[in-house]
């Protein structure tokens, strides 16, 4: 069907920034202090990369969500929710612990001001990018193969 090859399409355009990005988030030295606002930034256009994936696939295979006061944990949700009949569920357990920990990472980042980034508060994030990003990166290429089956 011509939604899943459009579908594929994004998959082929985005899956490389996302990679590059999370390479880019995981070298970087967050003992200097300024680069831990690079670090913020790095991993703000990671998660926005991946959740437009994310609100691609939702989108070729259900409708939208309705509360859009909770988007962005409602799209992490119903990605790891598989739906009988009409697809299997993109994210893992894993993953969805992961992108739920970035998410919250950067509302925070959005709405605290007046605050200083910790180096060791980012590392547990930059670890768990580290040790986890295989495992995201399996889910979207299981998701990917579903996909290409169907189109």
């Amino acid at each position: 069907m011509e939604k899943y090859a459009i579908l594929l399409g994004y998959y082929e355009k985005q899956w490389p920034i996302i990679q590059k990005l999370e390479k880019q988030i995981t070298g970087i030295d967050l003992s200097v202090y300024e680069s831990r606002y690079v670090f913020a930034l790095k991993t703000q256009q990671f998660y926005t990369a991946i959740e437009d994936l994310l609100k691609q696939t939702a989108k070729s295979f259900e409708n939208h969500i309705e509360d859009l006061s909770m988007f962005h944990k409602e799209l992490l949700v119903r990605l790891h929710t598989p739906i009988p009949s009409i697809r299997p569920q993109l994210l893992s357990e894993e993953s969805f612990l992961l992108l739920d920990k970035v998410r919250a990472f950067l509302h925070f980042i959005r709405h605290a001001y007046d605050c200083e980034l910790l180096e060791n508060e980012l590392k547990i994030i930059q670890d768990k990018l580290k040790i986890q990003f295989t495992c995201l990166e399996k889910d979207f290429s299981e998701f990917r193969h579903f996909v290409k089956k169907l189109s």
